[in-house]
Formats: structure tokens, C-alpha cells, sequence
């Protein structure tokens, strides 16, 4: 597999370090509010990411942060608890970690490895941060507030494409008491009346943002590790800055070997910003739609480009996973009437979406190729395979309905397979019963059985003689 690299700006073959195992960090959620779609796009991508390396037959150590005490969850707090909020302010990270791991849940994530959290962490952060100060590569403001020095650090900017005399010139933040450069960044912040604090050598105070994921990311996985990765938007200054604390701290130029990024989300065209009133959350959409028909928005578009997110999108992505189950519920009950050869005119067609589709992903992990090979292939399920079953074997059509199922899993598709064996029995028996009716010419008993079924949420479609159904998965 080719993937983009973002630290060297070209294309790579991607590899690991420790043979069967890849080992990567993304950058996780603030909960100072309820996650949205733009989150999900990048969740949902590392996950079809680490799915897919899965298929590869690698273990993967995927760790996934929370950033649980930052200047947002601070504010938050305040609205919500006001002078009380010293004393509650962690009622807020904790509901929307919560609320995070719902909606993960209902979009078929799976769990990461880890997910460490920065108050977990302050005093590893404490550590790092006394190394760098000794190294000189951090110093110590009058409020007892530590910076980093971003010009100790060779070639900072270049990882994001950033000049340093540009950056210093059009700096518009306020410069900061003891600064020595308006681009140094706080590794600890100088505690102010009302906010929570961590003790700390140098003052009362919590960890700068930037320093929380580099060691947390390299306390689980070491140093180098295989990939990290995140929204475009992290790219500067957070990976950046993540960046110039490594090289101090360990002299390495990356230490991570592959950088990836997933594009921006935009509605009608803007990018989503609690500004806009533009912001969307994964909640409203999963009340509406399923998990599946939002993954499969998600990989309709190249991970790296910017996505156009609407609900005429979901409503396309939702017909098009009712055609996937649909090729896979009838194309199982097909199997026993199967044939005994002559497979190869009738299958062999397949197997040109399933190469296609592992051609995509191995090019630079192009699940909007990927996803519409896997939707050519249900269709031609659904439109040929079924029609001819008693010309394939029953051995080629087992390996047809694997290799589909196995195509699905790498996106994280056809994860409602299953159906309660009490439901499957009674529909097989009316689905009989229908055929019996229909043999007798009694039509209109059998269009009326066909019609409770669709109303249960069962669609039937005959193929000549032979009947197979779907179940419409809420």
C-alpha cells in the first residue's frame, strides 16, 4: 500500500517498524462539546485505515487521546456551573467522552488500543518539560508560565510548509508576558484565579496542548512509531509543534515515520464553524440515519480532499447499503441452490471489483474507489449472480460471499449481518408458504403475504421459481 506522507509531501510505500504490528496515534476530541461530523469523518477514516491493515494481517496498536482539561472545557464549565465550576469542571469532559463513545458505538468504530487522557498524564508532562528546560530548549517566563523555543529547533516550519520571518511578521496573537518570540508556545501555563491547577516546579498550572499529545503518543507506542495522523486543520501548529518537541527531545527529525491527514468538511461550501452556525452534530445524523450510510458518505470522498457533507448525500449513501444487504441476504440463501460447475463465465466479473477494489486502497487509501467497487459488485450480485445460480458451484459461490463480506469489513459495512434465527425461520415458512400459493395459481393470497412481509421490513424477489428475500435493516 502507497500512502501520502505529509512529513515528505510525496506518495510512500507504507511499512512497519516491528514486523506484525502497527503502531499509531490520532489525535482525539476536546469534550467541551458534542462531537460532529467533521470529527467523524476522521475517526471513521483511521478506522477503515486500521481495518484495513487488519486485512493485511497486522495487530494494530491504534491509540486515541482526549484532551480533557483545556481552555474550552475551562469555559464551559463556567457557563454552566459558574462559581461552582472550580469544583465541577470535569462533569464536562466526562459527558462528552461519554457522549463520544456512543456515537463511535453507532458508527462501528472500533476501540483503540488506548485512550490516555492528559490528566492522566501531568506528571510524565512535568518530566518532559523539566528535560527540555535543561536542554535549553525551554525557559522559564516571570509568571512561571515554561515555553518552547521554537528557534532552537532546526528546520521549524518546514513539516507544515511554513516560513518562520512570515510567521513572526503576520502574527496577530497577543504577544504573551515573558515571551522571547510571539511563535514560542507553552509547554505550562501559569494557573489563574478559578481555573483547576496541577503543582509544578515552576508555578500552579496545567500542560500547553502541543507537549499532551507527543507524550502521551510516544508513552504508548515509543519512539519512532509507524503513523500519526488527524484533521488537515492540526497540521499547524499542533503536529508542528508536536514535531519541534521530539526533535529536542530525542534528536529524531519525525517521530512518527508516516504523517496523515484527513481534508476539511464543508457545508454549502464553508467549512463548519460554531461562527457559521454551520455545525452538525453526529448525534442529529444518527437519530436519522444509520452508522453504515454515514461511513459510506465518509469513503465516497478521497480522504485527503475537502467533503461536501449534506443530507441528500446520506439519503444516497443510505438506498446504496439497502442494495449491499441486499446482495448479501440473498446471495447467503442462494448458496443452496447452487449448482455443480461452470462458474468461471458467471464469476469471474466479481472477481475483477474485488481486485479493483484492493487496487484503490493501495493507492493511497482511495475508498471512493474502493466504496464504488464494492457497490459494482453487489449489483452485479443482485443483477447476475443470482439469476444464473444453477450454473455456479456451490464452492464458487461460498468464495464469492467471502470475498464480499470480506471487502465490506474493510469499510466497516454489513455490520448488522446478523438476524434472529426465530425471524429468519418464520419468514422462510411464509416465504414457503408463498411459493406453494403461487404454484396453485392463487395469486392474490400470495401478493398479500408479499405485502405483510414488505411492511415487517421484508422485500422478496423471485427469480423464476425461486425466492430470495432481504431484511431492511432500522
Amino acid at each position: 500500500m502507497r500512502i501520502y506522507n505529509t512529513a515528505t509531501k510525496r506518495m510512500e510505500q507504507f511499512s512497519v517498524r516491528t514486523p506484525g504490528i502497527a503502531s499509531g496515534y490520532v489525535c482525539g476530541i476536546t469534550p467541551y462539546d458534542s462531537v460532529h461530523v467533521g470529527h467523524g469523518r476522521v475517526y471513521v477514516f483511521f478506522d477503515m485505515f486500521r481495518r484495513y491493515l487488519e486485512r493485511l494481517g497486522l495487530q494494530v496498536r491504534l491509540v486515541v487521546n482526549f484532551t480533557d482539561i483545556d481552555d474550552k472545557i475551562i469555559n464551559r464549565a463556567r457557563e454552566e456551573f459558574g462559581a461552582d465550576s472550580v469544583k465541577r469542571w470535569r462533569e464536562v469532559p466526562e459527558r462528552y467522552i461519554s457522549e463520544y463513545f456512543d456515537v463511535m458505538r453507532r458508527l462501528y468504530v472500533k476501540p483503540a488500543y488506548a485512550y490516555p487522557r492528559v490528566t492522566e498524564n501531568v506528571e510524565d508532562m512535568l518530566g518532559w518539560i523539566k528535560a527540555l528546560v535543561d536542554k535549553g530548549f525551554a525557559y522559564v517566563a516571570p509568571d512561571g508560565s515554561v515555553y518552547f523555543e521554537v528557534g532552537k529547533v532546526p528546520r521549524y516550519g518546514e513539516f507544515s510548509g511554513q516560513r518562520i520571518e512570515e510567521l513572526v511578521a503576520g502574527a496577530r496573537v497577543e504577544p504573551e508576558p515573558g515571551k522571547r518570540n510571539p511563535l514560542d508556545f507553552a509547554l505550562w501555563k501559569s494557573w489563574s484565579p478559578g481555573e483547576p491547577w496541577w503543582d509544578s516546579p515552576w508555578c500552579p498550572g496545567r500542560p500547553g496542548w502541543h507537549l499532551e499529545c507527543v507524550v502521551m503518543s510516544t508513552k504508548h507506542l515509543g519512539v519512532p512509531f509507524d503513523f500519526h495522523g488527524g484533521g488537515a486543520d492540526l497540521i499547524f501548529p499542533h503536529h508542528e509543534n508536536e514535531i519541534a518537541i521530539a526533535r529536542a527531545m530525542f534528536g529524531v527529525d519525525y517521530f512518527a515515520r508516516y504523517w496523515i491527514h484527513v481534508g476539511y468538511l464543508t457545508v454549502r461550501g464553508e467549512k463548519m464553524s460554531k461562527s457559521l452556525g454551520n455545525i452538525i452534530t453526529l448525534r442529529e445524523v444518527l437519530s436519522k440515519y444509520s452508522g453504515e450510510a454515514l461511513r459510506l458518505a465518509y469513503a465516497m470522498s478521497h480522504y485527503r480532499k475537502p467533503m461536501e457533507f449534506s443530507f441528500e448525500l446520506l439519503d444516497r449513501a443510505e438506498d446504496m447499503v439497502k442494495t449491499l444487504y441486499t446482495a448479501y441476504d440473498e446471495l447467503g440463501q442462494a448458496v443452496a441452490d447452487a449448482g455443480e460447475g461452470g462458474s468461471e463465465p458467471v464469476v469471474e466479473p466479481f472477481y475483477k471489483y474485488v481486485e479493483g477494489f484492493y487496487e484503490a486502497l493501495n493507492d493511497d487509501f482511495s475508498t471512493n474507489e474502493a466504496a464504488q467497487r464494492l457497490y459494482d459488485a453487489a449489483r452485479y450480485i443482485i443483477s447476475t449472480v443470482l439469476h444464473k445460480i444453477d450454473k455456479i458451484s456451490r464452492e464458487a459461490v461460498l468464495d464469492v460471499l467471502s470475498k464480499y463480506v470480506e471487502m465490506a469489513d474493510v469499510l466497516g459495512l454489513l455490520e448488522r449481518r446478523e438476524v434472529p434465527k426465530e425471524v429468519q425461520e418464520a419468514v422462510k415458512a411464509l416465504v414457503e408458504a408463498r411459493a406453494r400459493l403461487r404454484q396453485e395459481r392463487q395469486y392474490q393470497l400470495a401478493d398479500q403475504i408479499r405485502e405483510r412481509l414488505s411492511a415487517l421490513g421484508v422485500d422478496l424477489h423471485d427469480f423464476g421459481q425461486r425466492t430470495y428475500y432481504t431484511y431492511r435493516r432500522r
